[in-house]
């Protein structure tokens, strides 16, 4: 592969990017089963950076395949094409992207749970925070779902 270089220290820097976003999403998860707000509000906000980096780093990884010629390809793909220790390198950053992955969409979908049963404890199990029409494309709770209840206008 041409660029090969170029091509391994973009696939390093976004694997360490998402290693990052794992660990993230350790301590979201962690703050949310903590039930304390203040670490909750923080951690949320540091997610929203993490969002945005993450759309950037697509962003770039997009750019950077069409430049270089692998356009469409995926990194599974790209790693299959290559031979000796060239493949033998891009495996072993394969894996260790697959489990940075892995590990924070495990993270965030324990932290799905966690905010699943909050809602059912409070009487809220209609609330679906897995409908991508709860938010729009800001991450804000759309229009749609401003029009239930508010939790702090319930009475004790």
């Amino acid at each position: 592969m041409k660029n090969y270089d170029e091509f391994y220290d973009f696939m390093e820097q976004y694997t360490d990017f998402y290693a990052e976003v794992s660990e993230n999403e350790k301590i979201k998860m962690d703050a949310l089963a903590s039930e304390n707000l203040e670490l909750i509000n923080k951690v949320l906000a540091d997610y929203q950076v993490f969002v945005s980096k993450a759309e950037n780093y697509e962003k770039r990884r997009e750019e950077l395949f069409k430049k270089i010629g692998l356009d469409g390809k995926t990194f599974r793909e790209i790693v299959d094409a290559e031979s000796g220790d060239r493949r033998e390198e891009l495996e072993d950053l394969f894996c260790d992207f697959r489990d940075a992955v892995i590990a924070a969409r495990d993270y965030n979908s324990r932290s799905l749970d966690i905010v699943k049963k909050n809602l059912k404890e409070m009487g809220m199990q209609d609330y679906d925070i897995n409908d991508p029409a709860c938010y729009d494309k800001s991450g804000n709770v759309s229009e749609k779902f401003h029009t239930m209840q508010n939790i702090l206008d319930r009475q004790a």
